[in-house]
């Protein structure tokens, strides 16, 4: 069964890639002319626990308190004995792909994007539209607002809710398990009638 769950709609809530960036690369972007981000904070791969299901896994946490999440550029996250970096990625088209980032195959992990969404001002009614490869899972600014419990490939736009932005800096944990093959996910922000938000700053750091 399908468990997709969109928690988008609670007031107050509210609040709801590929090459590696060089250093020095600056610090704020734009989302792309269609509203889809394509800056990333990463940190992948994770392995999963072979017995486990990956429905289960996308619901219990892989990192201890991962829904509040703000990492920066070349930060370190020790999971399961090992020290991950956090690294900056640029997605050359509308979504991100964690294989190739890497330049492996991975199967049976979770990855973990996070980005940093900042408005000069509140902003009322933005769709929020998104897609992953397989399961997924959202966070915003500490909050659990999404979850998609089955495979499935990316499709663009699959899932779509209505979110307000909050005054300056929203924080997006955007986490991803791969069951096998590929590993991709994709989000984009507009307005109610679908066109793409203007004025939002896309930022490496909280």
């Amino acid at each position: 069964m399908i468990m997709k769950r969109l928690l988008f709609a609670f007031a107050p809530l509210a609040l709801w890639v590929l090459s590696l960036s060089k250093a020095g690369a600056a610090d704020t972007t734009s989302p792309d002319p269609e509203g889809y981000i394509r800056d990333w904070l990463m940190l992948a791969p994770v392995a999963l626990p072979e017995a486990a299901g990956a429905a289960d896994l996308i619901l219990t946490e892989q990192i201890k308190g991962e829904a509040a999440l703000k990492p920066r550029d070349g930060d370190l996250t020790a999971i399961n004995g090992r020290q991950l970096t956090w690294k900056h990625i640029t997605a050359p088209t509308n979504h991100f792909d964690f294989n190739a980032v890497l330049k492996s195959q991975n199967d049976h992990c979770v990855g973990f994007m996070v980005t940093y969404v900042e408005c000069d001002r509140e902003i009322p009614d933005v769709i929020m539209a998104v897609g992953s490869n397989d399961q997924g899972r959202i966070y915003f600014n500490g909050v659990d607002i999404y979850a998609f419990t089955e495979a499935r490939p990316l499709i663009l736009d699959a899932d779509k809710g209505k979110v307000t932005l909050k005054q300056g800096v929203n924080d997006i944990v955007f986490k991803i398990i791969n069951e096998q093959n590929s590993w991709q996910g994709a989000m984009r922000l507009t307005d109610k009638s679908g066109a793409p938000l203007k004025n939002l700053k896309i930022k490496l750091s909280p």
